[in-house]
């Protein structure tokens, strides 16, 4: 019997096959995607038991490493006795010793587990199908039974800084992502820094015990702490109104001002150095006035009832300056006047200024002559009278009891006396 294939019939045998193909694909991909967790479908895998007392969060698929290398995975926990059997698939053949050592640890704070697997040393000889005993497993530890050797107070403090940075990081996932992206640059010079710190010369415990030093300031003083920063807070938020272009312009100007500041200082320079000098010169005076202390304090003390006199003094004294004022007005144009009087008069006094002492002398024997008697009221002018030779002939020759000098010098004429000349008498005279 002959079937006749239309071409329309192949089209659709051609789409189902290819449908069928593709439904295959999806099934094959699908289950080495679900098998992939459990490991590569038929390969070779060797199974290892361990005995651990607490597993806590341990989960089937779980990872099992040798040095932090995946080498296989959890593939079967149970429970006997109170204890977990932990069975774990190796990749390939591993040769698994009698003194081999399984422990369970962290992947990751959030309690995610894997199995540490030291496969032991051959001289301990082979596991064969027995189980790795509990003495030679270690138990997890959660975070929970670390927090528990701190003190309530610590652990309350870690929570608050928990929460505190989380909800600081909370919408700052952008800033993150920058940080992350310069982190190799940072962690570059981290090493520079730690390099730094690590130096015998930067003495880091000595560092670290003065900063201690300085925090232990603090304590005590959180509230003044907590104003500064409120005041600080106050402070940064004036500085940035206006989006900042206030503080801006300002650092604009700055470099004119301090050019300007600049050439102030530098003239300043010498009058500065002239104070100091002048300060110098002062200090003697200073001291001075230091050590008459005392007696700067007697005087301004007694001169308290002076002073409230002067006031009085000064209010009588106020009619007759005003006299003074007007004389000295009227007496003005003499001035001139007595100015070439007194130039006059200084050629004829500086002629007779050497013998001021006999001119004195004079006005004292003056006084003398005419001195009081012995009556009272009665004065009497006392006359001496030494004749010699050259009074009888006027000076024509010479007496040797009487010398004369008709023109004695300065200071020569009380020495110019006769000696040995008797009195004659006296004259009485009238007052």
């Amino acid at each position: 019997m002959n079937v006749k294939v239309t071409p329309e019939f192949e089209a659709r045998s051609l789409a189902f096959r290819a449908g069928l193909f593709v439904v295959v694909a999806l099934i094959g991909l699908l289950f080495l995607t679900f098998k992939a967790q459990t490991g590569m479908p038929f390969a070779k895998t060797t199974k290892v038991t361990a005995v651990v007392d607490n597993v806590h969060s341990l989960r089937t698929n779980d990872a099992v490493r040798q040095n932090s290398k995946r080498i296989g995975r959890v593939s079967k926990l149970e429970y006997e006795d109170g204890k977990a059997i932990v069975t774990m698939s190796l990749d390939g053949t591993v040769e698994v010793y009698k003194n081999a050592h399984a422990a369970i640890w962290d992947l990751s704070a959030l309690a995610t587990k894997f199995v540490e697997l030291d496969p032991g040393t051959p001289d301990a000889g082979g596991l064969d199908a027995s189980a790795i005993p509990s003495t030679q497993t270690d138990d997890s530890a959660d975070l929970y039974q670390v927090l528990d050797v701190l003190d309530p107070k610590t652990r309350a403090g870690a929570t608050s800084t928990l929460r505190e940075v989380g909800g600081g990081a909370s919408g700052h996932g952008a800033d993150l992502a920058a940080f992350l992206g310069r982190a190799p640059d940072i962690l570059g010079d981290l090493g520079d820094v730690s390099q730094s710190l690590a130096a015998p010369e930067a003495d880091l415990p000595a560092l670290l015990d003065q900063t201690d030093q300085l925090a232990s300031r603090f304590s005590g003083r959180e509230s003044e702490i907590d104003a500064l920063v409120t005041q600080t807070d106050s402070t940064l938020k004036a500085i940035a109104i206006e989006d900042g272009r206030p503080l801006q312009e300002t650092i604009e100007r700055l470099p004119e001002t301090l050019t300007t500041t600049k050439r102030s200082m530098d003239s300043l320079r010498d009058p500065l150095t002239q104070t100091g000098a002048a300060m110098t010169a002062l200090e003697p005076g200073a001291r001075s006035l230091s050590a008459s202390e005392k007696d700067l304090r007697g005087f301004l003390r007694d001169a308290v009832p002076v002073a409230a006199k002067v006031p009085g003094v000064a209010k009588k004294a106020k009619p007759a300056v005003s006299d003074l004022t007007r004389t000295m007005s009227d007496a003005r144009p003499l001035a001139p006047k007595l100015r070439q009087t007194i130039g006059d008069l200084m050629t004829p006094l500086s002629v007779l200024a050497p013998y001021s002492t006999d001119m004195s002398q004079l006005f004292e024997r003056g006084a003398s002559f005419v001195s009081q008697g012995p009556n009272p009221g009665t004065r009497y002018a006392r006359l001496g009278l030494t004749p010699g030779a050259n009074t009888v002939t006027g000076g024509l020759f010479g007496s040797s009891n009487l010398p004369q000098n008709e023109y004695p010098r300065p200071g020569e004429a009380q020495h110019d006396r006769a000696g040995g000349a008797l009195p004659t008498g006296l004259l009485p005279g009238g007052n």
